[in-house]
């Protein structure tokens, strides 16, 4: 049974074949109530990280549908390709009566298990359509209108799918506005992917006439440098009137187009077959694409080469030789100064502060204040009042004439928010509405401040985990991860030799060379305590050293493996002929076999010298004072 609101020739024939799916395949009955199902947390988790790797790259376009899904009455809606919704943006008025519907983060909206609606009859033609009313096959979706585009990968795969759905009012063509919306927003998420793979490859444009700007299209051909054909995105498919990249890849341009690579760095070429709206088309290189002052094009438009970082920015000091940082610095360059806001994530001394730090100093920004606070090292009760301040008479004991809070004394700077991760969950939701709006009320303030905000923010957390356990809000971890920069622990760092040589030489006041020993050493540790332990450890040996190398023996015992505790072949035969007096345990419990090995290394070698401990610790290869904790350790005094 088809639906009856009109005549049966009047069904568009993708709601006619869903409809015969559902009840010849599926073997659903039209008319119940169909509600989604949901996933677990742990299982949502684990399909978002798969999509987020390629979507987060689009982060400006899911800000503009976020503006549109809190402001405007619709719902917006993001999936995988099995039906699954990874984010959700919903007017705050109608969210509950729309989650009640299934509308919601986890819920799966196949065909199969909720028959025609917007998303799954989507994902099973891979067409862009509208469900309207009673065309869906479920009773408690005839309400809803959902307009619904495919998201494409950059090698022509269907990923998932984006919905704008709302409340079925008038004429199924009033809901025209949704459709275009849905369509152009897939379009830019598929190009934003597009420009961010094939980044080392030469981009293409093409346009509508002459003047039109390469930055802002959607319609993109990626080319190797001999100038074949290895990407072509939907729209380009769509201006060219091709139905499948395989009709194009592998092609050279001059083939296609009668024009070279050469060609069209030195002119746009006007193509000389007709397009499918009988518009004039351009073609044209994006490599050297003017940027547009929009958060969007700053974000969408990536160039063939790497942007060239001035060689003595702050940005490319930290980045130094390691490959990864390189490509952080160089797409920090890119946001810089475009109300993008930071994510900065990694391991526990990484140096994230220090990160924020240059992206602040290499801002216009950086003569205005940089503001830091760390949200796991204040109270709870006091990090609101630090972050908004307070007025006079606010608090009993608070200071006489009120405090400026560090989100106002960065006005016009950089907010730097550490360990974000830690922020109590009531905060949360006043710092998105700051961030949303622009301006702030103090503690005991009726007014509010406009603030020109940047806000950069780093955690060692895995914030998606906290979001699936209810301890951080989705909507503010969209909000301040414009861009997410990993910064890789020192034992991934492809540079570690020159980043240690380096700090060696920032610490001390004369040159100081390591042994090969000990630069073998430093090299093949695994640092869990990252750059902060780096720099201690060589502050320890400077201290330790008594001229100008530094040697096993100036190393904390922290970093020296077991092993470097080593007995010359006569004092091991010493120890043989002369065994240990003294077997005493640690702490009263039972000594492993490798630190009973130890012990009697130590007593043999303390024994061999008379219980000199400067000349055992020469004779062990350590200092004074490794030796002094290892007999402390094993009670050998």
């Amino acid at each position: 049974m088809l639906p009856s609101m009109r005549d049966q020739a009047e069904i568009p024939t993708q709601i006619r074949g869903s409809w015969e799916r559902c009840i010849e395949r599926y073997h659903l009955e039209p008319g119940r109530n169909l509600l989604p199902p949901r996933l677990t947390d742990r299982e949502v988790q684990r399909e978002q990280n798969e999509l987020d790797s390629l979507l987060h790259v689009a982060e400006p376009v899911f800000q503009r549908l976020r503006n549109i899904g809190d402001n405007s009455g619709y719902c917006v809606l993001v999936t995988n390709a099995r039906g699954v919704v990874l984010r959700q943006f919903i007017d705050t008025h109608r969210g509950q009566e729309l989650s009640e519907q299934g509308l919601s983060v986890g819920t799966v909206w196949t065909e199969e298990l909720v028959g025609t609606n917007g998303l799954g009859t989507c994902l099973a033609t891979r067409e862009a359509l509208t469900v309207y009313a009673e065309e869906h096959f479920g009773r408690e979706l005839r309400r809803f209108s959902c307009s619904t585009a495919p998201l494409i990968s950059p090698h022509g795969e269907m990923i998932g799918a984006l919905d704008i759905s709302t409340y079925a009012l008038g004429e199924k063509q009033l809901q025209g506005l949704a459709q275009n919306l849905v369509c152009d927003s897939a379009d830019q998420i598929e190009a934003a992917m597009f420009r961010y793979t094939f980044r080392c490859a030469h981009l293409l444009a093409l346009v509508w006439g002459r003047e039109g700007d390469p930055a802002l299209s959607n319609a993109l051909i990626a080319t190797n440098d001999s100038g074949v054909v290895i990407g072509i995105t939907s729209p380009g498919l769509m201006l060219l009137g091709v139905a499948e990249r395989a009709q194009l890849i592998g092609l050279a341009l001059t083939d296609l187009f009668g024009a070279s690579l050469e060609d069209l760095h030195r002119a746009p070429v006007r193509l000389d077959h007709d397009s499918p709206l009988q518009q004039e088309i351009w073609l044209c290189c994006s490599d050297a694409a003017p940027l547009r002052d929009t958060a969007l094009a700053s974000s969408l438009s990536t160039s063939r080469k790497p942007l060239p970082l001035e060689t003595h920015s702050p940005l490319s000091q930290l980045a130094g030789e390691d490959p990864r940082l390189s490509r952080n610095a160089e797409i920090c360059m890119r946001v810089l100064n475009r109300s993008i806001n930071i994510l900065l994530q990694g391991e526990t001394g990484t140096g994230k502060e220090v990160w924020a730090r240059a992206i602040h100093d290499s801002s216009q920004r950086k003569d205005k204040p940089f503001v830091t606070l760390n949200c796991a090292a204040i109270p709870e009760s006091l990090i609101e009042s630090e972050l908004f301040g307070y007025s006079a008479g606010t608090f009993t004991g608070g200071l006489k004439g009120g405090k400026v809070g560090k989100i106002q004394a960065s006005n016009g700077g950089t907010l730097f928010l550490d360990e974000i991760g830690d922020m109590p969950i009531s905060l949360q939701a006043r710092l998105l509405r700051v961030l949303a709006e622009g301006e702030i009320t103090p503690l005991g303030e009726i007014k509010s401040i406009p603030i020109d905000l940047h806000v950069i923010t780093a955690t060692h957390r895995d914030l998606k985990q906290l979001i699936a356990e209810g301890g951080f809000r989705e909507d503010l971890y969209y909000r301040i991860s414009g861009v997410r920069v990993e910064l890789p622990a020192l034992r991934e760092r492809a540079d570690k030799a020159e980043l240690i040589g380096k700090i060696l030489s920032d610490l001390s006041e004369s040159p100081v060379e390591l042994t090969p020993e000990v630069q073998a050493l430093l090299n093949r540790y695994e640092w869990p305590g990252n750059i902060r332990q780096l720099k201690n450890v060589l502050q320890f040996a400077l201290c330790m050293c008594d001229g100008d190398r530094l040697a096993i023996e100036d190393l904390p015992e922290e970093v020296l493996p077991i092993s470097s505790v080593v007995i010359s072949e006569s004092e091991r035969v010493a120890g043989e002929t002369h065994p240990p007096k003294r077997m005493v345990s640690l702490s009263g419990s039972r000594l492993s076999p490798t630190e009973e090995s130890e012990r009697n290394a130590l007593i043999q070698t303390l024994e061999a010298n008379r219980w000199v401990v400067s000349r055992a610790a020469k004779a062990l290869g350590i200092s004074r004072s490794t030796l002094h904790r290892k007999i402390n350790k094993y009670d050998l005094n």
